[in-house]
């Protein structure tokens, strides 16, 4: 059975050796600020993953003349961009960059109802679709995204489903660890120990942003031709 946030507290005073949250250098706010720092630090690391961990499912609604879409509130990254058919079906939306050949209007494609397919690429918190749909579809897409962890603030709180059970214990040793690194600054004055915080959650970031959206690059082989 999952954790609860006031255990987690019980598992890290019991590291800290200090049980009673009056009398303790630290105090109950800040042990869950650090522990909630953590918790999403990992939570960055399983996302990175691409391998579906904290993954929504939403629709959204398909516009005439409306090319630019945003997304949800909490999205971190796009696992897969679909169209909804009229008879459930769904078709996967490639995200194509494009560069060089003009974006066809929706007046010009004569594309409508189940023969649209366009391209996606990303731009700002959203993406748009080209070429532009000439009609409205309700639900007409659907979205599989990893959004935010909600933070543990409520003594019944409990990680995320996705969240491995098993390494729990990891996020209260974390905690610990940064915890002992917080009276240790402050005793000492020194800021080593949140350089070295910074340091690893901006090499985490930089990984993060290399790639808002899992996509697959398609290479088309050359055409060989034999000699007559």
């Amino acid at each position: 059975m999952a954790s609860t946030l006031a255990q987690f507290r019980t598992k890290i005073r019991r590291y800290l050796k200090e049980t009673n949250p009056n009398t303790s250098f630290w105090g109950d706010d800040f042990v869950d600020q650090l522990f909630n720092a953590q918790y999403r630090k990992r939570c960055t690391q399983l996302i990175m993953a691409f391998e579906g961990w904290f993954v929504n499912v939403s629709v959204r609604d398909v516009t005439a003349s409306t090319s630019r879409y945003a997304f949800p509130d909490g999205f971190l990254r796009l696992h897969k961009l679909e169209l909804v058919r009229t008879d459930g079906r769904t078709i996967p939306i490639q995200r194509y960059e494009r560069h060089y050949e003009s974006n066809m209007a929706d007046s010009t494609t004569g594309v409508t109802g189940d023969s649209y397919r366009p391209f996606y690429r990303l731009q700002g918190n959203g993406f748009v679709l080209e070429p532009t749909p000439s009609e409205t579809v309700t639900n007409g897409m659907q979205l599989e995204w990893a959004g935010v962890p909600t933070l543990l603030s409520a003594t019944g709180d409990t990680c995320h489903p996705s969240f491995p059970e098993i390494f729990e214990e990891l996020l209260v040793i974390d905690t610990v660890v940064n915890a002992f690194d917080a009276e240790g600054q402050m005793e000492s004055g020194l800021v080593r120990s949140l350089l070295r915080q910074r340091m690893e959650l901006e090499e985490q970031f930089e990984r993060f942003i290399e790639m808002r959206s899992v996509s697959r690059t398609e290479v088309v082989p050359f055409i060989i031709y034999e000699n007559e």
